[in-house]
């Protein structure tokens, strides 16, 4: 009995343990400094700036308002912004239009993103017009050189880029955890990934990808929610790099309640482990193949929920301890070390210590969040999970 504890102890280190040293090393990459060069004249693209918009009545309008202005950095006639309107009031879409808006009203069976980008794309992507396409949140609004340096990024031959999604909302402790979250991603999954020769995560929103590429793999997804994992999938199958600019910085509302993070978890989760099991054998054909990346991507979705994987290793030292092993004490204690100091890393220092005493309360209802995360993973597989949005 005493050996199948200490074996099926090391399994758990194992992968927590691993999964951490792949975070810390990600997180010392991202500390590396790149640069970032541009041509001083270049090519005017078009983009079509898509925005799904499913009952987002509470923050279309004023999203839609400001990201409207930007037609004074890039000229209005180099992008059309289209919301794609699923069960919005009709005085929304009034107000939309008056705003300089195309609206694509749509209606659905069964309501996802991926179907509103699909029928977007069936509507404007037959004309040739557009150089590349921009997908954001409904309550995204992008900063002011947001289409400028998209511009760039396309003219140096980039075709899916990842921007910098920055938190809108930090008021409450949830909001400040799941911004903090975001950030810590970023730093690791996508800019840390980048440095080692890695695409970079997508994260559903702030995306810039040329057009004729995304026009080639939307009509193939599937997901019911996070097609952001799909998308990743797809792309590099197809041996494109998948690029994360920093300075591409949109500004994105966190979630502003613990039930919100678990339905939101709930529904990530679920797509993770759908597309995990479906790339698995495409991701081995593709190592031996010489792709890499793909290999890369399908593995990092079987990487454990984030904001669980500390608190297992501390319970696995604890365990460890109680065995008196001092191999599955060194591994578990190194992992442990890593993971917490992954987010030292990445994570800034000033905020961390200002914010520390709120956060280390709020740890408890964080897990408990996440394994109720868990229990909203079977309705995920079956219908769209709205997490809805409020004007911040």
């Amino acid at each position: 009995m005493e050996t199948l504890i200490i074996i099926l102890l090391a399994v758990l280190i194992a992968y927590f343990g691993g999964s951490a040293l792949y975070l810390f090393v990600l997180a010392l990459a991202s500390k590396v400094k790149t640069r970032s060069s541009f041509q001083s004249v270049e090519k005017r693209n078009k983009f079509l700036v898509m925005v799904p918009a499913y009952k987002e009545d509470a923050v279309i309008i004023e999203s839609t308002k400001r990201n409207m202005a930007l037609r004074y950095q890039y000229p209005k006639r180099a992008f059309d912004y289209v919301v794609i309107a699923d069960g919005l009031k009709l005085e929304t879409v009034k107000t939309l239009r008056n705003l300089g808006a195309d609206v694509l009203e749509v209606k659905f069976e069964k309501s996802t993103k991926v179907k509103s980008l699909q029928e977007a794309m069936r509507v404007y992507g037959e004309n040739g017009a557009y150089n590349a396409t921009i997908i954001l949140d409904a309550d995204n609004i992008m900063d002011m050189h947001f289409l400028t340096k998209s511009n760039q990024y396309i003219n140096r031959g980039m075709k899916a880029i990842q921007g910098n999604r920055a938190a809108a909302n930090g008021q409450n402790t949830i909001a400040l955890l799941d911004g903090l979250s975001e950030l810590a991603n970023q730093e690791m999954i996508c800019k840390g990934a980048n440095v080692l020769g890695l695409s970079s995560k997508l994260s559903g929103s702030a995306m810039v990808f040329d057009f004729e590429l995304f026009k080639s793999v939307v009509f193939d997804l599937t997901a019911i929610g996070g097609f952001d994992k799909e998308l990743e999938l797809a792309f590099t199958a197809k041996k494109v790099f998948i690029h994360f600019a920093e300075d591409l910085v949109i500004k994105d509302e966190k979630v502003g309640s613990f039930q919100h993070f678990s339905k939101q978890r709930g529904r990530w989760l679920e797509s993770q482990y759908t597309f995990l099991r479906k790339s698995i054998k495409p991701a081995f054909r593709a190592l031996l193949k010489g792709n890499f990346d793909y290999f890369h991507k399908t593995m990092q979705l079987a990487l454990p929920p984030r904001a669980l994987a500390p608190f297992v290793m501390l319970m696995l030292v604890l365990l460890s301890l109680l065995t008196g092993n001092v191999v599955l004490i060194t591994l578990a204690t190194t992992g442990t070390v890593a993971n917490f100091g992954a987010y030292v890393v990445c994570l800034p220092f000033k905020v961390l210590l200002k914010n520390g005493l709120k956060l280390v309360v709020a740890l408890p209802k964080l897990v408990l969040s996440t394994l109720n995360a868990f229990t909203w993973m079977k309705k995920s597989r079956t219908e769209f999970i709205h997490t809805p949005h409020n004007a911040v």
